[in-house]
């Protein structure tokens, strides 16, 4: 009779224990915008304190489920987009544009032992600021072991572009006047967007936007700021970026993987409740040349080591990582059709979802580039 009692209490317990899992996670399917239902399991279980169950898992499934073969060619090609389309123009009609613009960067080499043609060459795509590329792309091996693998690169010039941080409707939390979204009065002037950073919990740094302090800043924080005119820098908070009249965002993410032009990636680096820093998989930062140019980084088959290592090629001398796995890390750039609307197009081939997210509700962060006034 007490053995049946007791089995009959386990049976309850686990019935309530299932309706209330059930009743937990519906509100994540309904508020999805396509994510496989793994992404969904994952934001839940850190939502409910089981960072450290769902970051095991993660390591498990990219150490010896989703690996990265040794060797190989990759199967993407190296070309990036086509010839640069014309876009926004302030410059007076009839007249020829005479824009300050940087250059783009070298040639980012490659460490494998033989180069593919067209192989770290920055290629100008998406629209044009009165008539002068503002974007460069380009692909490239991220190490000398996996080389079936390519890192997609993008640089963006700021001497054309302004710096625009939107907060998605949920992350990373606080004021989101946009609900994610890129206000439409911006879409004919936007050449360039990607992901944010991690969720603000597992960032291990702070937040502002326009006024409210989400989460306090961090000292020493790896941060992105943006301006009042449209700028941005990235740096250690404190040391190359601190709190201004006009400063408009930050956001923090870890520590800086790439200072002073190295990288930062030891055994020691805090990589944040998710994944370890050695697993092969979808990765993601933003870097500043010393130009003030900034470079982007997103693509698969990335431990953090060859992502600070790619940054560094490319001249990066300091940079912050961003999102990681395969739904969160996303970069895309655009040209636009004659009415002004925004034709998108993905840095990456395997990037998952439509190119027009963050342009759209969207429940997480985005940094955007807009052709400057």
């Amino acid at each position: 009779m007490i053995r049946h009692r007791v089995c009959e209490g386990a049976l309850l317990l686990v019935i309530v224990a299932v309706g209330w899992f059930a009743w937990s996670f519906t509100g994540y399917v309904r508020d999805s915008q396509g994510e496989p239902t793994n992404v969904l399991l994952a934001e839940w279980g850190r939502d409910h304190h089981l960072g450290a169950v769902v970051a095991t898992a993660e390591n498990v499934y990219y150490d010896h489920f989703d690996t990265t073969p040794v060797g190989g060619t990759p199967t993407e090609t190296v070309q990036v987009g086509g010839a640069p389309a014309p876009g926004p123009s302030t410059a007076p009609r009839g007249t020829e544009p005479a824009r300050r613009h940087l250059n783009p960067p070298p040639t980012v080499l490659s460490p494998a032992a033989n180069s593919l043609p067209l192989e770290g060459v920055w290629q100008p795509v998406g629209s044009t600021v009165d008539g002068i590329p503002a974007v460069y792309a380009t692909r490239v091996r991220p190490d000398a072991v996996h080389t079936s693998v390519l890192a997609s690169v993008m640089w963006i010039d700021t001497s054309l572009t302004h710096a625009m941080f939107v907060p998605g409707y949920i992350e990373p939390g606080g004021p989101a006047p946009s609900a994610g979204a890129l206000p439409k009065q911006y879409w004919s002037q936007v050449l360039a967007n990607f992901n944010g950073a991690f969720r603000l919990q597992d960032s291990q740094g702070g937040y502002f936007y326009h006024g409210t302090t989400v989460s306090p800043l961090q000292p020493g924080a790896a941060s992105a700021v943006i301006y009042q005119d449209g700028s941005i820098r990235i740096g250690q908070w404190g040391r190359d970026v601190s709190m201004t009249p006009s400063v408009v965002a930050v956001r923090q993410n870890l520590n800086l993987i790439v200072d002073g032009g190295r990288s930062q990636v030891t055994s020691s680096y805090q990589w944040g409740a998710t994944t370890h820093g050695e697993s092969l998989a979808w990765r993601s930062a933003v870097g500043q040349r010393p130009d003030g140019s900034i470079v982007y980084v997103g693509s698969p088959g990335l431990s953090a080591a060859s992502l600070a290592d790619t940054l560094v090629r490319a001249g990066v001398v300091r940079a912050m990582v961003l999102d990681m796995n395969n739904w969160w890390v996303a970069g895309f750039y655009f040209s636009h059709a004659g009415d002004g609307t925004p034709l998108c197009a993905k840095l990456d081939p395997n990037i998952q979802e439509s190119c027009n997210r963050f342009l759209n509700r969207y429940k997480r962060d985005s940094f955007q580039f807009l052709a400057a006034p």
